[in-house]
């Protein structure tokens, strides 16, 4: 099978997987917020939160673990990869009495931290965090696993494992919120399908890879050095994505209330899992990135960077545009009720609208990061990333404590740090490590990508105002016609006239296998 077939089917499996993961959230969601209402909602989006700045104990080891089995593996190195598997787990293995006093340390400070909560959910946030926190330890290890999957490029198995535990999470949660346990309930579910998925990655990296040893645990010193030379670039990199991507929660529950933390996060949900959906594109790209880095091939780099920002333009103008557009009748149709009135749904909609902005904005450094990071640029991508997370935490508290501007002032720190930080510089640097010309990527690229964002801004504009989007039928319509007017726009515009000529090639022959009857 060809390279390009290759990269195609991975890209399909974990789109596949994700389209999966966001029909159920779409069902999901309305039923969780309903079922526990803005103050619990709000509650557990704050734990999902503290909980996901633990995993920043990891010292940034589970990406340089992830980094470093898919370098040597391209240098076909297998005792490497062996010394840093069992490195990466036996320092996971020491850092678990740590995950658990941080977790029981935020229990304790929580109640005078978000002072909104009620004094009946303190001694349940208590228990409640340090579980979690056990969650966090069983994902790090769980991720070295599969580390191990993905490198080996299966991402079938990899995404065929997620979608059994995405399974067995829905069906806990709707049994453990129909039996009444609350959060209690719900965090009990996230453990148990963690541990699960930790087990079923664990099998499948003995099928996947045969020499894969996880026993017995080991501490190299020169692994470790070299896990924590990549590492401690990563644990910055994590650090401010978290900065980015969660603090905006802790803001809104410590700034205005933690019931507006539940508006905010029904906003910010779809662009969180469509940021997810587009960052399928660097991970099923990376490990030949890798390999290329490995093998110092510059040419297949520059294919391969280019190729991941054409996607992520095909891909991010159609949903982020969509979402600008269409936030506001779809958060409508789909939280509307006593518990999310008429006034969230127009604040939620606002955030939906400016974070969806705010990804535009991150389109064209799509793959730059995993480029850098193969290539042992890393630090750069960190500083960056350091920088835009300050920037947005000064423009957030600025914008919400000055001027007033509430949740949506939270989302527009985000918006207005990714323009000034990160858009313009990340796409420079990668273009100048490939040897790339900086004005042939703005004209060819970012030109395109501009024209065919306004024209398809324009045509939703005018679905949206010709037809009224107050039913479900109606809304799916308006979207199905959306699509259909983005289609000749994206392959005119964006996609390159070689991909056009294979697509039209491949389109021609299944109609002449249909003709004549072949399978």
């Amino acid at each position: 099978m060809s390279r390009a077939r290759i990269y195609a089917r991975n890209l399909m499996t974990n789109w596949s997987a994700h389209v999966v993961n966001l029909v159920v959230m779409f069902f999901l969601s309305p039923f969780v917020v309903h079922t526990l209402g803005k103050m619990e909602y709000g509650i557990w989006s704050l734990l999902t939160v503290l909980t996901g700045y633990m995993g920043i104990l990891d010292l940034g080891v589970r990406a340089s673990t992830g980094r470093h089995v898919m370098l040597y593996l391209g240098k076909e190195d297998h005792e490497a990869v062996d010394h840093t598997i069992r490195t990466s787990l036996g320092f996971f293995s020491l850092t678990g009495g740590l995950v658990l006093a941080v977790g029981l340390l935020a229990g304790l400070i929580f109640p005078s931290a978000f002072r909104s909560v009620p004094a009946e959910y303190h001694t349940l946030v208590l228990i409640l965090l340090p579980v979690m926190a056990m969650n966090v330890w069983f994902s790090a290890v769980g991720t070295v696993f599969s580390t191990v999957i993905i490198a080996h490029e299966r991402f079938d198995i990899r995404r065929g494992i997620d979608m059994g535990v995405l399974g067995l999470r829905a069906a806990g949660t709707i049994i453990a919120l129909t039996l009444g346990y609350g959060l209690l309930g719900l965090t009990a579910v996230i453990v148990i399908c963690n541990l699960v998925g930790l087990l079923a990655n664990w099998v499948m990296a003995h099928r996947v890879y045969k020499p894969f040893k996880a026993w017995p645990l080991m501490l190299s010193k020169e692994r470790v050095r070299e896990l924590m030379g990549y590492g401690v670039a990563a644990f910055i990199s994590t650090i401010s994505v978290n900065i980015i991507g969660q603090t905006d929660l802790v803001i809104v529950g410590a700034a205005i209330s933690v019931s507006s933390v539940a508006v905010y996060s029904v906003g910010a949900t779809l662009i969180y899992y469509s940021s997810n959906f587009l960052g399928h594109i660097g991970d099923t790209f990376f490990p030949s990135v890798q390999r290329a880095a490995a093998r110092d091939e510059m040419g297949s780099m520059r294919w391969l960077f280019l190729r991941q920002v054409r996607l992520g333009m095909l891909v991010g103008i159609l949903l982020n545009i969509g979402f600008i557009v269409f936030s506001e009748p779809f958060i409508r149709l789909w939280m509307l009720g006593p518990k999310f009135p008429e006034s969230s749904v127009q604040q939620a909609a606002t955030v939906m609208a400016i974070l969806a902005a705010s990804k535009l904005l991150l389109l064209p450094e799509i793959g730059a990061g995993g480029l850098l990071a193969a290539m042992g640029h890393i630090r750069v991508t960190a500083a960056v990333t350091l920088v835009e997370a300050a920037t947005n935490l000064g423009l957030s508290l600025f914008f919400v404590l000055v001027l007033k501007w509430g949740l949506a002032g939270v989302a527009a720190g985000t918006l207005f740090a990714r323009l000034i930080v990160r858009t313009f510089f990340l796409p420079w640097y990668a273009c100048s490590k490939l040897g790339l010309s900086v004005s042939t990527f703005v004209f060819r690229i970012g030109g395109t990508a501009f024209l065919a964002g306004g024209l398809f801004a324009a045509a939703c504009i005018g679905l949206r105002t010709m037809i009224p989007m107050d039913s479900w039928p109606t809304f799916a319509g308006t979207a199905a016609l959306a699509l259909l007017c983005y289609i000749p726009i994206a392959l005119l515009i964006i996609v390159p006239a070689e991909d056009r000529r294979r697509l039209s090639g491949f389109v021609g022959r299944l109609a002449f296998d249909r003709q004549k009857g072949l399978p």
